[in-house]
């Protein structure tokens, strides 16, 4: 093992963690102020202080950021490619893993257990409830993936299923009693079958930490415990935590309260809030030094919050030389919003920028519709983050299928994927459905035909065949109205088959948008076409020359050069759905989180309206724009009138006549700063 020179090769508050003695430490690592050569430094200098390797515990949320911290611990401590390094070091399911499997025994869990992936979880979970329930495509029952998510948030949490289902989706609450019902038979099997699932094997490592034999060989394991990402550890993750390091008082973990965003997974911010609390006589660390982004943008990101806003107040400080100030566009709507943010993508190209430095951030995948349209339109490549691309998605084609069927009643493909929607269909009586159509000259013949099929089919297709007829007699109107009866009978499958319906509703809406430009049908199908096909394409290279669009969550523990965050709206971010205290502090830590991706070039745009189907609705910037100063960034005339407007509390409203772009495509009020 060489010598390492810890003073030369960290900063000042880096050095300081690192070397930090015995006890608690809670080490707060703003935003690109390095973290994680913080967390491997110390483990060198663990190491050189003669501890033993197998003595240490590095806990981690993911396979890669685990090997890629073990991979760095080897090359500071220059060990031989063939070396070994005896450490403990993986994410908290992989050390549970190995810890149940050599102790399991102690709770009566048999150590060549299968773990079993979320998909065979769900798998399971919908035959218990076809057992239990009846047919699970009855739209009036909630689906085996609402089911599973509520078991899943119910053990990370450590709540009863009863406030996780209020928690997570209170519309099925009248359904309790058959949900415990196939939770409890869920868990039967997986022990029947000796087999754990994600969740079990925190909970389970958990119960080992409480054995009174098992907890003492776990405590008596280790000497130092270190945990990265503390700020998204779950209420099952922090108790194990406290149960190991309680006795051997050596532990420090490594986060940020300002980008705690996972409360969906049941992460929960207090852990990282309370730590000090739990554990007495904490040292509090801070990492503020930033070596990613430009002091215009560390300038915004550290004005976003309030002193009532956090407990563990950060200074980020840059090292990076000045920049521009970030920028800040208004845009008449929403279609114009993507219109300026791929002009600004077409000029940061021509400027050198590398695409794969280049990134579109918002709130929700359904934000991106317009802009995927415009990149396409353009033959700019891109790939999604946090989502399939737009035409892609499930709930999206199967809405096209029946349009499609419009166009060409010969489609197998949208046939056998409408029909397998209903109750009583599965995929071998939707085969056969569709080869008696093979009996009949036209469309409007099989609509008239009486079709016989078993009782629940046959209900089905009297549904289908209802909702075609509609569709027949609306087939020279506007797309729009043929999207508007497809919706309709859709949302009752929507709803009860997908966790989040809610967000999905809003894709559809958007569809129904893209809808209204067309009155022809064919000319709809065939733009179509030419959307999936770009939303298929996979350059082989792995898009190493696409743009990158990603939901704010995604992107998390990534930069680029230059970052737009769009639809910055009252509507849209903060979600429309976060309505409590709590809710909104993490949407403004998600605003937060978007912001210090930004290594140079950070625009955050906003629409003044949004065209839906059914009308214009209006709407103003987000209240986390208007919480800052008009100094920590340049803005277009449009945002700077909206901007005041919002302060003096006057809605803005735009002109119902105006039309996008003028005749020449020149975006008026835009270029002009």
């Amino acid at each position: 093992m060489k010598h390492i020179d810890f003073k030369k090769e960290l900063n000042e508050e880096q050095y300081k963690v690192v070397t930090a003695g015995s006890g608690a430490h809670l080490v707060l690592a703003g935003a690109g102020s390095g973290k994680t050569r913080t967390l491997v430094y110390r483990v060198a200098w663990l190491l050189e202080q003669g501890v033993k390797p197998d003595k240490i515990l590095l806990l981690t949320f993911t396979n890669k950021a685990a090997s890629g911290m073990m991979n760095r611990v080897r090359e500071i401590l220059g060990y031989r490619e063939n070396q070994k390094l005896i450490l403990w070091g993986g994410t908290f399911h992989a050390i549970a893993n190995r810890l149940l499997r050599q102790y399991g025994k102690y709770i009566n869990i048999a150590p060549d257990f299968t773990i079993i992936d979320a998909d065979d979880s769900e798998r399971l979970i919908k035959i218990i409830c076809k057992e239990i329930l009846g047919d699970i495509k009855d739209a009036r029952r909630p689906s085996p993936g609402i089911i599973k998510e509520v078991i899943s948030f119910a053990a990370n949490a450590k709540i009863d299923l009863e406030e996780s289902l209020d928690r997570k989706f209170s519309d099925w609450s009248g359904w309790l009693p058959d949900l415990q019902k196939v939770a409890a038979e869920y868990e039967r099997r997986k022990t029947m079958s000796n087999v754990l699932d994600f969740d079990d094997l925190l909970t389970k490592w958990l119960e080992l930490t409480r054995h009174p034999e098992a907890g003492k060989k776990l405590a008596d394991k280790w000497e130092h415990i270190l945990v990265d990402e503390y700020q998204d550890t779950n209420t099952v993750q922090a108790e194990i935590i406290y149960n190991l390091s309680r006795h051997i008082k050596n532990v420090l973990v490594v986060g940020d309260d300002a980008q705690s965003i996972y409360s969906f997974r049941a992460a929960d911010v207090a852990n990282i809030l309370e730590f000090p609390e739990r554990f007495k006589n904490t040292q509090i660390h801070k990492l503020e030094t930033n070596y990613r982004s430009s002091p215009e943008i560390l300038k915004l990101a550290n004005s976003i919050f309030t002193a009532q806003d956090q407990q563990f107040v950060k200074n980020l400080k840059a090292i990076k030389d000045s920049c521009i100030l970030p920028q800040l566009v208004a845009l008449r709507s929403n279609q114009e919003e993507a219109w300026f943010v791929v002009e600004r993508i077409r000029d940061l190209l021509e400027e050198g920028v590398s695409p794969r430095n280049i990134a579109v951030l918002f709130r929700a995948a359904s934000n991106s519709q317009a802009l995927e349209l415009e990149l396409n339109k353009r033959g700019i490549n891109y790939e999604m983050r946090g989502g399939l691309k737009f035409f892609a998605r499930a709930h999206i084609k199967d809405i096209l299928s029946f349009i499609k069927i419009l166009g060409n009643w010969r489609d197998e493909i949208s046939w056998l994927r409408i029909l397998q929607m209903y109750e009583g269909i599965g995929p071998i009586t939707a085969q056969q459905i569709f080869q008696r159509f093979k009996e009949y000259k036209d469309f409007p013949e099989l609509l008239q035909a009486k079709i016989i099929l078993a009782d629940k089919a046959g209900k089905s297709w009297s549904k289908i065949s209802s909702v075609f007829e509609q569709l027949e007699k609306l087939k020279g109107h506007n797309l729009r109205e043929l999207i508007e009866v497809v919706l309709a009978e859709y949302t009752d499958y929507l709803t009860a088959t997908y966790s989040d319906f809610k967000q999905r509703e809003d894709d559809l809406e958007q569809l129904a948008l893209f809808a209204t430009g067309y009155d022809n049908l064919e000319i709809f199908l065939n733009e179509i076409s030419l959307q999936e096909s770009f939303s298929g394409q996979e350059a082989s290279n792995g898009q190493k020359d696409a743009i990158i669009l990603s939901t704010v969550h995604q992107a998390k523990g990534l930069e680029w050069d230059a970052v737009f965050i769009i639809n910055l709206t009252n509507q849209s971010f903060p979600h429309p759905l976060s309505s409590s205290p709590a809710e909104e502090a993490e949407e403004k830590r998600l605003f937060y989180v978007a912001v210090t991706r930004a290594i140079r070039h950070l625009y955050l745009c906003y629409p003044l309206a949004v065209f839906r189907y059914d009308g214009q609705q209006s709407m103003g910037p987000s209240p986390f724009i208007t919480q800052l100063e008009s100094s920590l960034f340049r803005r277009n005339d449009l945002a700077r009138t909206t901007l005041n407007r919002s302060a003096e509390g006057v809605e803005y409203v735009i002109d119902p006549d105006y039309k996008d772009h003028d005749s020449d495509g020149f975006l008026p009020d835009v270029s002009v700063w």
